[in-house]
């Protein structure tokens, strides 16, 4: 298996896009998913759902928030929907998901997103326990989803495209500084942070939660190259969020050409770089190539 999944554009737009060789869509439903250009209301995703599976196109839908008890009885009634439609399975963060379906014992295959899937064995034990497949960290090597990938039966998912989610918060921080400031917030204006030592500036977005964000875009499509020549089994992502919805569809193509002729070296370097200028070579591969590294200042 080697699939290329991508969030669901616009929905006057989503036909255009379905012209491009992918295999499916990451669908973000309002009030329950975050981090997308795009969210569909509830009372579309049955329409929808029908369009993709006449085309062959796989759905996953996403709901990936951190939910608070009085959202508990409107998850639950979305999961029973989508229990009725034909959707590949769920991709969730809270566990209160994984708990519904299981108690409930709705028909959803669901994988499991979070920081945590780093290794495979924390995969194997969570897959005896009900769980479908794993998204894993976008925190970890190249090398290391390989490993989990040969070691394990479940199904492997890992984004190779877009801004990495840093850190979330359920708390209100942009309001609540210019509360306390008493400065008036502009809704129309974009907010970063400012790291003063690389002069480098992280997207804020506020929304339902308050989520930060890389200063660059992850552009993996060099390790997506490896890994199609290595056999590995596997889907990989590419998220559109905060990126324009030309510049998108150009990375779409560059992939979705990779995946053709996967052998060509150069070929290869050719489209990354068009993925990266697309992006104003504002652009790197994440953690693909990096350890990450836990060091104790001074060696104390």
């Amino acid at each position: 298996m080697n699939n290329i999944i991508i969030s669901f554009p616009d929905v006057k737009n989503f036909k255009f896009f379905m012209e491009n060789n992918v295999d499916g869509f990451l669908v973000g439903i309002k009030g329950f998913s975050e981090n997308f250009n795009y969210l569909l209301k509830q009372s579309e995703l049955n329409k929808i759902c029908k369009i993709l599976k006449e085309k062959n196109k796989k759905i996953y839908i996403m709901l990936n928030k951190v939910y608070f008890n009085h959202e508990m009885d409107g998850l639950k009634l979305l999961l029973y929907k989508i229990s009725k439609l034909e959707v590949n399975a769920v991709i969730f963060s809270d566990m209160a998901v994984f708990n519904i379906v299981k108690e409930n014992k709705l028909d959803i295959n669901i994988i499991w997103s979070s920081k945590l899937v780093t290794n495979f064995r924390t995969i194997n034990f969570l897959e005896k326990r009900g769980l479908n497949g794993f998204l894993c960290s976008s925190e970890i090597t190249i090398d290391e989803f390989i490993n989990i990938a040969k070691n394990t039966n479940s199904n492997c998912f890992i984004k190779l495209f877009g801004y990495t989610k840093m850190a979330t918060s359920s708390r209100k921080l942009i309001s609540n500084y210019f509360d306390y400031t008493n400065i008036k917030k502009d809704s129309k204006k974009k907010y970063y942070m400012k790291d003063k030592i690389n002069n480098e500036y992280y997207p804020i977005i506020e929304s339902d939660n308050t989520n930060f964000f890389s200063s660059k875009i992850l552009n993996g499509i060099l390790e997506y190259k490896r890994l199609i020549n290595e056999n590995i089994d596997f889907t990989i992502l590419l998220d559109d969020y905060l990126i324009p919805e030309n510049t998108f569809y150009n990375v779409i193509e560059a992939f979705v050409a990779l995946k053709n002729y996967p052998t060509d070296d150069d070929f290869a370097g050719k489209l990354k770089m068009v993925v990266d200028s697309n992006n104003f070579n504002n652009t790197d591969n994440g953690f693909l190539n990096k350890n990450t590294i836990f060091k104790v200042k001074n060696n104390e």
